[in-house]
Formats: C-alpha cells, sequence, structure tokens
C-alpha cells in the first residue's frame, strides 16, 4: 500500500508541475507539446484544440546536404495576432537559434528529450503575420527524410488563455543528401527575407513571397539558366515595410520548362532563389 499511494503522489506531483509549467507558457515557452509527441497535445494552456483559424507553416529548403545548416521561418498568420509563441522540434537533425531572432531559446523536455526551440517571451505580430526565424541542422545521414514539427499560437497577450488560439504546422519533411543547399546559401538576410516560390515546380503560374523590414526601393527579377532576364516583376520600385506577395504566370512570359532563377534586389543587398517550370 505505502508503495502505491508513493506512486500516486509522484504521478500528482508530476502533472501538477507539468500543468503549471504549461499554464505559465505563453510567457516563457515549453516544449514538448508539437506533433513529435501526438496530435494530442499541442499548445493546450491556449485552450485544449487546435483552431484552424490559425495558419502556421514552416517555409525553407526540403531539401538538405548532410551536416549542413539551413535557414527556416515559422510563420503563424490570423487570429488575435497581438502576440504569439512557438515549439519547434525535429525528428533527427537539430533546431538551433539565430540571431536573426532574438525571441527563440533552446530547451529539453527532459534530459535525453533532445533539444527543441520555443519563445523566451511573447513575439509581436506584424499586421496579422509573425515569423519566427530559425536554423536547422541536418543529420549525418544521406539519403534519409527527417521531419520539422511545430505549432504557433496567436494570442491577445492580456497574460490570460481566454480567446487564444494555437494551431500545428503541417509536419515539414525534409531530403537529406550528399548534394543540395550549402550551409552559407541562406536567403534571410538582416532586412528581408525571401522566400520559395510555391507551387515549385509549377506550370504555369506560382507565387513568390518576400518581406521587408525596411522601406526602400526593391527590384525583384527572374532568369534563365544562362543569366539572361526572362521577366522583370518589379523594377526598383520603392515598397513600405511589410509581407509581399507576387504571382508569376511563366506563360506571360513565354516561358519553356527548365530551371530558372528569381533575384530579390535592395539596398541591403539580395537574394537569389531557383524554380522549376515543368510542362
Amino acid at each position: 500500500m505505502k508503495i502505491r499511494y508513493t506512486i500516486s503522489t509522484i504521478a500528482v506531483l508530476l502533472f501538477l508541475v507539468t500543468l503549471y509549467s504549461n499554464l505559465m507558457a505563453f510567457m516563457d515557452g515549453i516544449v514538448g507539446f508539437t506533433k513529435k509527441n501526438g496530435e494530442s497535445i499541442g499548445c493546450v494552456c491556449h485552450n485544449l484544440d487546435p483552431n484552424d483559424s490559425v495558419s502556421v507553416r514552416i517555409i525553407g529548403p526540403s531539401s538538405v546536404r548532410q551536416n549542413d545548416t539551413a535557414t527556416y521561418i515559422l510563420a503563424i498568420a490570423n487570429g488575435p495576432a497581438i502576440a504569439g509563441g512557438c515549439d519547434i522540434a525535429t525528428s533527427r537533425g537539430s533546431v538551433i537559434t539565430t540571431p536573426l531572432d532574438t525571441f527563440l531559446r533552446r530547451a529539453e523536455q527532459f534530459p535525453g528529450a533532445g533539444f527543441e526551440l520555443t519563445h523566451k517571451e511573447p513575439k509581436p505580430f506584424n499586421g496579422d503575420t509573425l515569423k519566427f526565424i530559425f536554423r536547422y541542422i541536418a543529420p549525418s545521414a544521406p539519403n534519409t527524410i527527417d521531419t520539422i514539427f511545430a505549432n504557433g499560437n496567436s494570442t491577445n497577450n492580456d497574460l490570460g488563455s481566454d480567446n487564444d488560439k494555437w494551431n500545428f504546422a503541417a509536419n515539414f519533411l525534409v531530403s537529406i543528401t550528399t548534394t543540395g543547399v550549402s550551409s552559407n546559401s541562406s536567403v534571410i538576410a538582416e532586412d528581408f527575407v525571401l522566400e520559395q516560390n510555391y507551387p515549385n515546380p509549377f506550370n504555369p503560374e506560382t507565387k513568390i513571397n518576400f518581406s521587408l523590414s525596411k522601406s526602400g526601393n526593391v527590384s525583384l527579377k527572374v532568369y534563365d539558366a544562362t543569366g539572361k532576364t526572362v521577366a522583370n516583376l518589379i523594377n526598383n520600385e520603392f515598397r513600405g515595410a511589410g509581407d509581399f506577395e507576387m504571382n508569376f504566370n511563366s506563360a506571360n512570359y513565354g516561358l519553356n520548362s527548365g530551371v530558372y532563377f528569381y533575384e530579390l534586389r535592395t539596398k541591403q543587398g539580395s537574394a537569389v532563389r531557383k524554380m522549376l517550370i515543368v510542362k
């Protein structure tokens, strides 16, 4: 009886500690609550069930060379959209912080569980969107598939949980290769972000998204494999700080199947992404 009572007492104490930690998670995030741990968990301190009105997306390369590092974005949109937090995990590789985002920290759910990323404090939304920037280190396991898991919450930042909403991100699969994204090929700079077009490959339409933290003149061009300009989507035009989406229809430019490149250029620098037209 004493042993059973002791075990029950320990179980209750562990539950209370977990519950307290979870209730306090928004002010200083908690880990171990992504789909890696099951779909019945999540950000339960911000209401029990995920809410489809909140969009949570992982953005970044779909293939990374073994042992290399690539930069990713966790984008959270809609909901109360005042401030938010996250939990980011991986099944095989590692997720680490970057100087581009000072709101993230690494933590383990318990010793030996593996490090995940969560927020140090609520991060304010920019309009209806919040973006966490993080880095992913691929495992030393070529020709395998890794998974990045995440969830994100969108809150009214009133220190309570009423009306807060959250959702899981779709599991993001990463092919681990012997070739692919190199460790210095980041397209996320200190003052702007150029995202991978979606869908990719495409025919004939795709979307190109980018974000600016500072106002200024911007150019967005598309090049073929020889470096020839085939589309001038934005020609040194002024844009304010914020998020932008460009629709690109390759049929309007008479483009054939093949590899193309698009470049975002600002006064702070430039970034290039590759895309593929398949007819």
